[in-house]
């Protein structure tokens, strides 16, 4: 081993699967052909009743770095994501998804900011969709965040724990991932290290691929468990839940009016397009698929209502577990 080998900041890479066997082989076949391997990996089993674990079992077999596979029945991702790096050997914890497919200069990307600024203290990592239809690409047009409006916001992104790396002490001083979270653990996760001051880096080029929702029943379930996640943490009210509450209640309103008026129900059709076909219209700059005309009004509003009920859920079940208690 060279001396620049040597000085090579050590690395735990960690994991959580759950019923992944449909996704895992090309996930690890992933992690086999990075440029750069991690010095162990830790992998955290919540549970599994496929042959996730068998799978990942085979892979340590002839994997490059060390791996620990934990079984910790019926831990959910937080819960899996702190058992592992509770046991990492290293102080810097790289995070990804096991339904991910990484590039293969991820880890490499995702780690050298560390190296090169040892003031830098998480990396926000960074994420592309995986679309295999026309519908999927129309969805991730609509719904997946650019990374040019991303990198000129930096200072403001919520990096995902599918892509992310951060040193062991500042999760310990945030005390963890929350476990009280089924979904948004690693929003609330980022938020808590942003305000406990750590500097972020955003490293663009460290990507993971992620697959898109093939279809409205399985986009519904996201988002539905997302906006839950969101209103159970008591995240991102302003962003996602009252300004669509201010738009749906007025054409509910002019839905009425309509009724009497045809100013109303003018106003209502115009509105109406204007929201959902101009949506369509931006996605279509950036998919160039025309399908995006008749496809996105659909997702948005599918969006739209899955989000509103799992927001509605999520604040049931916040103010039920305060009066418990209290």
């Amino acid at each position: 081993m060279n001396g620049d080998q040597e000085q090579r900041a050590k690395v735990s890479l960690i994991f959580t699967i759950k019923n992944e066997e449909s996704t895992l082989e090309e996930f690890l076949s992933s992690l086999e052909t990075q440029s750069r391997i991690p010095d162990e990996i830790i992998v955290v089993d919540g549970g599994s009743t496929d042959s996730s674990v068998e799978l990942v079992e085979r892979f340590s077999k002839s994997c490059r770095a060390p791996l620990r596979l934990i079984i910790e029945r019926d831990a959910n991702i937080p819960k899996g994501r702190n058992v592992a790096i509770s046991n990492a050997k290293y102080n810097i914890i790289a995070s990804t998804d096991a339904g991910c497919k990484l590039d293969t200069k991820w880890l490499e990307n995702l780690i050298s900011p560390f190296e090169e600024d040892p003031s830098i203290q998480v990396v926000a990592g960074w994420f592309e969709p995986d679309a295999r239809s026309n519908f999927e690409s129309v969805t991730a047009g609509l719904l997946f965040p650019r990374k040019d409006i991303v990198s000129r916001k930096s200072d403001k992104f919520l990096p995902s724990s599918r892509s992310i790396a951060f040193r062991k002490e500042c999760w310990e001083r945030v005390r963890g991932y929350p476990e009280w979270l089924n979904t948004a653990e690693d929003s609330f996760f980022d938020l808590k290290l942003r305000e406990a001051g750590y500097k972020f880096h955003f490293a663009s080029k460290a990507v993971v691929f992620w697959r898109v929702r093939p279809n409205l029943k399985s986009l519904f379930k996201q988002y539905f468990r997302y906006r839950k996640g969101d209103a159970t943490a008591g995240l991102f009210f302003g962003r996602y839940w009252w300004p669509r509450v201010v738009g749906y209640a007025t054409a509910l309103l002019l839905i009425v009016l309509s009724f009497f008026s045809l100013e109303a129900l003018l106003i209502l059709v115009l509105g109406s397009f204007a929201y959902l076909e101009g949506r369509a219209f931006l996605t279509y700059t950036r998919t160039r698929l025309i399908s995006a005309i008749l496809v996105v009004p659909v997702v948005v509003l599918t969006v739209d209502v899955a989000g509103f009920i799992g927001y509605l859920v999520g604040l049931i079940s916040r103010n039920n577990s305060r009066k418990t208690s209290e």
